[in-house]
């Protein structure tokens, strides 16, 4: 069993996406489907409404893009860890 850890490094609010889309990085674990985060330091439950494609810089580098609800924007910021439960090992 294993842990997801997603650190917030950048938030872009594009006023044509749905949702702020969020750029990270996985600390622990990784992305299979919609995650269900939890803000690590207010234990609030974020809503991830999808994951979002790879671009070129994310695969250089590494990150992940998400799309999050606008509502969840006060978890929404640089620095912030987001979990999500214990998930199988593949």
């Amino acid at each position: 069993m294993s842990q997801l850890m997603f650190r917030v490094d950048e938030v872009f609010d594009l006023p044509a996406r749905q949702g702020l889309v969020v750029c990270g990085t996985m600390l622990a674990g990784s992305l299979q489907g919609v995650p269900d985060f939890v803000d690590e330091l207010s234990g609030e439950r974020l809503r991830v409404l999808g994951v979002d494609f790879p671009t070129p810089r994310t695969r250089r580098t590494g990150q992940q893009l998400l799309v999050v609800a606008r509502e969840d924007a006060a978890l929404v910021a640089p620095g912030r860890v987001w979990t999500a439960p214990s998930t199988p090992d593949a």
